[in-house]
């Protein structure tokens, strides 16, 4: 979806939302309203493979799935539709969040599981499960060490990156960076548990994709129908599925019926969120929580460019300011990125401009937006940075009102020259804009993936509509929802959220009693 669509107006995503509710539950796509039940009903006249437990994608939480099952004695297969592995995982930061743990120990941080659960639920702000956020936090230490037991190391003191100052939570560091052999960032957190996972002796079966649930006369979860290299195959699953599919970033049809949020941002991560487990558990009347939040930040993405890399305002490395189409800053530009991209999405027509000056060009070379030149004339000449000679000129080009934006821009000169910003109590890079040529380019909302999806319980089994397990069916990662409220608490809270959950699935799929 291109821009242009992106900025249509409220009215006509609710419009789109009314009709799309409309034909997604014609064909059972809305939570509890399946009118296919011969979908998730009759047993296949043959397996074409069996096992113990079945892991629906192979990132993060799915392979935290497969390890805890095959440590438990289980047999596991795991299904990855995508060639390569990974996921939002592997396109991460790769750090993790987590409280008491002996890396913070040895850096002479003190912390705890209960600092940590008290943080999720100032940053939840009532949109999260009280009982998920705590098991979340509790077992964060212990997932590190099992990290640094599976090989991983922690070579760097934790470090502070979230939004504890915008809830009133004490900041602690808490982010830890994951380092495995040579390899760094979010491949190096999945490599870790993907080495960890195939080692135990997990089947993993690439560019494999589910298609449905099948469920026994019991309504039982019992396999799953799967397609890979075009043709149908039918998976058993002796003690359960579990769902790790990932969010539906990448589908316009769940994002109008399920989140504005995600409707209005620009995709970045994985290129395969298209709600896959939404749907399959969908089908079974599986119930969500609070599937509307998304997690993202202020950037852009460039036509036929790795849209990952081109996330503008992340960390904040220019000394640049934001403001929206009536030329007015809005929020401290050096805040917790999720935090400025929840910001951005309140704006009208829900877009920015970040406004910066030669200086800020010369100073910043490079950290503009990784990808852009370094004069940024290729960048000027097709369109996407705007340039002129003085502020009026550039508010014109803009489109914004020139009387607001250059007072905007005086009062922000005014307080980068006396050191302290009155309007958001930015603390960093407080650098006039006044030397020409003065430079904009648009800034958009992006998402890197869902905050919620489907419900689960303490076990990660999926609740249906009425409140009840669905038997045998798991969901995990960022296809289940419930640790995670209104606003992200930090850097690498997924990555936790994934793995405390994938182990759990893993562990208690593997008690069940098999089905014959």
């Amino acid at each position: 979806m291109d821009n242009q669509q992106k900025e249509m107006s409220r009215r006509s995503f609710l419009k789109g939302t009314a009709l799309g509710a409309v034909a997604l539950a014609g064909t059972g796509v809305l939570a509890g309203c399946s009118t296919k039940t011969e979908q998730a009903s009759g047993l296949p006249e043959k397996w074409d493979k069996e096992t113990d437990i079945l892991v629906v994608g192979f990132g993060g939480a799915g392979a935290a799935a497969a390890i805890a099952a095959r440590e438990a004695g289980a047999e596991v297969i795991v299904l990855e539709k995508q060639a390569v592995m990974g996921g939002s995982t592997a396109v991460s930061g790769g750090v993790y969040y987590a409280a008491g743990t002996s890396v913070q120990k040895a850096n002479g941080i003190e912390d705890s599981a209960e600092k940590m659960y008290e943080h999720y639920m100032n940053a939840g702000n009532g949109f999260n499960d009280p009982a998920l956020s705590r098991i979340a936090a509790d077992a964060s230490a212990a997932n590190v060490e099992k990290l640094i037991a599976l090989g991983a190391t922690f070579p760097t003191p934790p470090t502070v990156a979230g939004a504890e100052y915008h809830v009133g939570s004490e900041p602690i560091a808490r982010v830890h960076s994951v380092v495995y052999g040579e390899l760094s960032g979010g491949g190096a957190y999945f490599r870790v548990l993907e080495d960890a996972a195939r080692n135990a002796g997990a089947e993993v079966l690439a560019e494999t994709e589910a298609k449905e649930l099948i469920v026994d006369g019991s309504k039982q979860v019992v396999g799953v129908k799967a397609v890979s290299g075009g043709t149908e195959m039918f998976i058993k699953a002796r003690k359960g599925v579990i769902l790790a599919t990932g969010g539906f970033t990448r589908s316009e049809e769940l994002m109008r019926a399920y989140s504005e949020q995600a409707f209005y941002c620009q995709p970045l991560g994985a290129p395969n969120l298209t709600g896959d487990g939404l749907k399959m558990a969908f089908a079974l009347g599986a119930a969500a929580f609070n599937i509307h939040e998304v997690l993202g930040c202020p950037g852009l993405t460039l036509p036929g460019k790795i849209a990952a890399t081109y996330a503008f305002w992340t960390f904040g490395t220019a000394p640049a300011i934001l403001v929206n189409n009536l030329g007015q800053r809005f929020v401290n530009e050096f805040g917790f990125y999720d935090w400025k991209n929840t910001e951005l999405l309140k704006q009208p027509d829900k877009f920015a401009y970040s406004v910066f000056d030669a200086t800020a060009r010369d100073a910043a070379k490079g950290m503009i937006v990784s990808g852009f030149s370094e004069d940024l004339e290729p960048e000027v000449a097709e369109g996407t940075v705007l340039k002129a000679d003085s502020i009026t000129e550039l508010a014109e080009k803009m489109g914004v009102p020139a009387d607001l934006f250059e007072a905007s821009i005086t009062r922000w000169n005014e307080d980068a020259k006396a050191g302290a910003d009155r309007d958001f109590g930015r603390t960093l890079l407080l650098s006039p804009i006044e030397t020409a040529p003065f430079y904009a380019f648009k800034t958009f909302p992006t998402m890197f993936d869902n905050m919620g999806g489907l419900k689960i319980n303490e076990n990660a089994q999926v609740i249906d509509v009425w409140g009840n397990v669905i038997s045998r069916l798991y969901a995990v990662g960022n296809v289940a929802g419930g640790v995670l409220g209104e606003h992200y608490p930090g850097s690498g809270s997924a990555l936790n959220a994934g793995m405390t959950f994938g182990l759990i699935a893993g562990k208690h799929a593997s008690t069940l009693e098999a089905v014959s």
